[in-house]
């Protein structure tokens, strides 16, 4: 499993930014990933900022804005160990034009959970 997060500041152009642009950059990111999208989510906020969320057959990508701070954290969380989440995020990453500020990896357990000792 790869849980992957990834701050970027400076999104000078994210007020110009539609949810559905933010949809279809997440949508590439899942293709990238070799996952499948199940369902979607956008949740808007007043005054402004946005939640876009892609619920996938293998987990999740999110995408949450701060317009009034330039800031956007993107969450990807997949089942297929052998994808490459650096190179999937550019769609999204590209459509942001900030900088990356920071990328984390969470650890997560892997199925089949171990038995307990």
């Amino acid at each position: 499993m790869i849980h992957a997060v990834y701050d970027v500041t400076h999104c000078t152009r994210i007020s110009e930014v539609s949810p559905t642009q933010i949809m279809t950059a997440m949508r590439e990111t899942c293709r990238l990933l070799g996952n499948t999208a199940r369902s979607e989510l956008v949740e808007t906020f007043q005054p402004h900022g946005v939640t876009c969320v892609l619920v996938l057959a293998e987990s999740h990508i999110v995408v949450t804005t701060w317009p009034e701070y330039e800031l956007a954290h993107v969450d990807i969380f997949t089942c297929r160990a052998g994808s490459d989440p650096d190179g999937a995020v550019q769609p999204i990453l590209t459509l942001l034009d900030g900088t990356v500020a920071s990328t984390g990896r969470i650890p997560r357990l892997s199925l089949p959970i171990p038995a307990a000792a």
